[in-house]
């Protein structure tokens, strides 16, 4: 039973933490951009200064530890930009898929003209959805910044759903473990009522 309630309180209190955590990414979504950023750039920098460290330590020379080298002083340069400059780097995540759907959506558009040249009846439904595929990738592109707190305040959305929807489960079953012990308490003093009155019966 202390199991049970322990593990009751773990959940509540990660669902709390998930509803804490959606609440600052939804209004907060700027700072937390830029705080996310510098934490990759410290675990960057210091994914690059332990290869460097590696490679001063070890007293051989291979062309592995040499490639290892290069790896580290590039890997800790990004860090480094990217803790300097984390609006730019925020920027530049939505501009890549931005890049990536637009010319997927470049590809659709002539897959429909396929579909035309081949007189397939719905063809306009592919239409449709290369142009919203299009539209989408254009608006991650020139609308990077807009895009990223947009999808931030997504994901703030998301957790503060989880979170609540968590504590309202854990509310639930535990309105329900309460019924069911006093189901077991009602059932066990009427058992103990019949025992005592059989056993009067009996003198």
């Amino acid at each position: 039973m202390e199991k049970l309630k322990s593990l009751k309180w773990n959940h509540i209190i990660e669902a709390l933490i998930m509803i804490v955590i959606g609440g600052v990414l939804i209004f907060w979504s700027n700072a937390s951009l830029v705080i996310m950023a510098r934490a990759l750039a410290i675990l960057l920098i210091l994914a690059g200064a332990v290869m460097i460290i590696s490679y001063c330590v070890h007293k051989e020379r291979t062309i592995a530890m040499s490639g290892g080298f290069a790896l580290g002083v590039v890997v800790a340069v990004i860090g480094v930009w990217i803790f300097l400059k984390p609006d730019t780097f925020t920027d530049l995540i939505p501009k890549l898929f931005g890049v990536f759907i637009f010319l997927s959506g470049l590809m659709n558009l002539w897959q429909t003209i396929s579909l035309v040249r081949y007189k397939y009846g719905y063809w306009w439904v592919s239409l449709i959805l290369a142009i919203i595929t299009v539209g989408l990738g254009a608006f991650l592109l020139f609308y990077s910044s807009v895009a990223k707190e947009l999808l931030v305040k997504f994901i703030g959305g998301f957790l503060m759903y989880d979170g609540v929807s968590n504590l309202w489960t854990i509310s639930r079953l535990g309105k329900l473990e309460r019924a069911v012990k006093r189901e077991l308490r009602d059932a066990e003093a009427v058992e103990t009522t019949g025992e005592i009155v059989s056993d009067s019966a009996e003198k």
